[in-house]
């Protein structure tokens, strides 16, 4: 929907040139117009911008990558040596050429055979990595027997001579 804008008293702007200057005054502020002819002077008629397609808060994610069956993806930060540190534990590097991006902004489909990675801030770079989701379960299911082994730990009542004190971790659903 575009609008008419003429001076502050409603009136044309007297001259093309007073107009234009108005119009220079409004493109900074962000409003595209365009000089018309208006009654016995000038004025300016917005152009209506198309809005991009809306993305509702919490559905855009620029870390979003398509999951590859029998997978599991991740991105991890590329700092100090965690990058060699997950090769080792078996993930693999996801290439470009390996990747359609899931989300607008995910992975650049520039640099052909290149790692697929993305600016995660403060000049840290996330490399998406990938590992046989049968190694993926294995590891968690390693790192929840330790969780669990250590709150056990922490449930046994303490006989210890001097100690006082108690404990109490409940699960609440």
């Amino acid at each position: 929907m575009s609008e008419i804008i003429r001076t502050k008293d409603d009136k044309p702007f007297e001259t093309e040139k007073a107009a234009l200057m108005r119009q220079g005054q409004l493109a900074k502020q962000g409003t595209q117009t365009e000089v018309v002819k208006d009654e016995d002077g000038w004025a300016l008629k917005t152009i209506a911008r198309k809005r991009p397609p809306r993305v509702k808060l919490g559905t855009r994610n620029v870390l979003r990558y398509p999951e590859r069956p029998g997978y599991h993806r991740h991105v991890f930060n590329d700092v100090d040596d965690n990058i060699l540190i997950k090769q080792q534990a078996g993930y693999e590097i996801v290439q470009k050429k390996d990747l359609p991006s899931g989300d607008p902004r995910a992975g650049d489909a520039t640099q052909m055979g290149m790692p697929v990675s993305k600016s995660v801030g403060g000049g840290v770079k996330g490399i998406l990595m990938e590992i046989p989701i049968e190694w993926y379960e294995e590891d968690q299911k390693e790192r929840q027997d330790k969780i669990l082994e250590d709150e056990n730990v922490m449930k046994q009542p303490r006989n210890d001579a001097g100690a006082y004190g108690g404990m109490d971790i409940s699960v609440s659903a």
